[in-house]
């Protein structure tokens, strides 16, 4: 290795620059305190052994009473521990290059709750209460072990919350029957999750129907009325009669609030091309096939066992059988300006404006 030109040294990162000091950070950070100070007196509080300490609450604020209860707080985090956690060190080369899987591997990402004097879990409970409980569907720890790759996928909101429904809440009021519970996340990706309800474009098309989830209700201003929206139109299936809902696409909810533009609008920005007749050619080409994802290929993938590169379930197979998607096709004058490429076109911008 050493004749190659790599050495045996520690793996050394970079500077990395985390934001806590930018404006809108501190901002954030200083609302969250205020929160926080104005729950401080209805926060139980606990001893080593986990015993309540005796506090008096504000008078408003009661056991099992139906205003405000005190508050337990109750924190969240993750661990991951990946096949490809190693040494520091490695065979680096002299131009920094350093020879290790490019993947972490398959792993157990760990999920768990904290009191703050426990772990939430029922053990400090006696062990005949413990079977009561766990008899009854509650877990016996609100821990979750998930094992992730290329097969299982990955932890993400909706997994989180489950957990969160399924075992942190239940155990926490089997633990403290009356109490009011203030669960903490930090700031990840993986921890939003929405309703499938919920009004957000994101999950919404163009046009009406298709894959999208029936919304519910949205409003807008009408001049100083509320105008109530539904997200959703019934349509009669022509053959069975049928009455069904279909979800509104963009286009349809903003003509009803009369905003859409008269010369229409697309979702995505095509990527700008330069002036000459080649590269424009590529926006208006009707030649080049988009592709489509047919009904069947749209279903959430259920399998009927353990599917691996190498051999697929029988439900995976069945779904590969009735695949009618159609692929996308580049045609031959759009496909040769393409594998050429353009450095007029790469230099532009790739960003949209509003004024663009």
């Amino acid at each position: 290795m050493n004749r190659l030109g790599y050495s045996w040294k520690d793996i050394k990162k970079g500077i990395f620059f985390d934001g806590h000091e930018r404006e809108d950070v501190v901002q954030y950070r200083k609302h969250f305190l205020e929160s926080i100070d104005n729950m401080l007196p209805y926060m139980v509080e606990f001893n080593a052994d986990g015993s309540m300490k005796s506090k008096e609450y504000p008078s408003d604020c009661t056991v099992g009473g139906p205003g405000r209860r005190p508050m337990i707080f109750i924190t969240h985090d993750e661990s991951i521990f990946s096949a490809n956690d190693g040494r520091r060190q490695a065979w680096i080369s002299e131009n920094g290059a350093f020879l290790r899987p490019k993947g972490k591997g398959k792993g157990i990402m760990v999920s768990d709750f904290l009191l703050p004097w426990s772990r939430l879990n029922l053990l400090s409970l006696s062990k005949g209460l413990q079977d009561e409980l766990v008899a009854s569907g509650i877990a016996l720890e609100a821990v979750e072990y998930f094992e992730y790759g290329q097969e299982e996928g990955h932890w993400d909101g909706k997994k989180l919350l489950d957990q969160v429904k399924k075992r942190a809440i239940p155990i926490a009021e089997a633990l403290y029957p009356g109490y009011e519970f203030v669960f903490f996340f930090d700031n990840a990706t993986s921890h939003s999750v929405y309703a499938d309800d919920a009004l957000i474009v994101k999950g919404m098309n163009k046009g009406d129907g298709g894959g999208q989830h029936l919304l519910r209700n949205g409003w807008y201003h009408n001049g100083s009325v509320i105008v109530v929206q539904e997200m959703f139109f019934t349509k009669a299936d022509p053959s069975t009669g049928i009455i069904a809902r279909v979800p509104k696409g963009i286009q349809r909810v903003l003509e009803e609030r009369k905003l859409w533009p008269s010369n229409g609008m697309i979702l995505e920005c095509p990527r700008k091309k330069c002036s000459k007749e080649r590269c424009q050619n590529l926006l208006k080409c009707k030649g080049c096939i988009k592709g489509s994802r047919c009904e069947s290929c749209k279903e959430k993938k259920v399998h009927s066992g353990t599917c691996t590169p190498k051999r697929i379930c029988d439900n995976c197979h069945g779904r590969k059988e009735r695949c009618r998607c159609v692929p996308k096709q580049t045609c031959a004058p759009c496909r040769t300006r393409l594998r050429e490429g353009c450095k007029d076109c790469d230099s532009l911008s790739s960003k949209c404006t509003s004024e663009s």
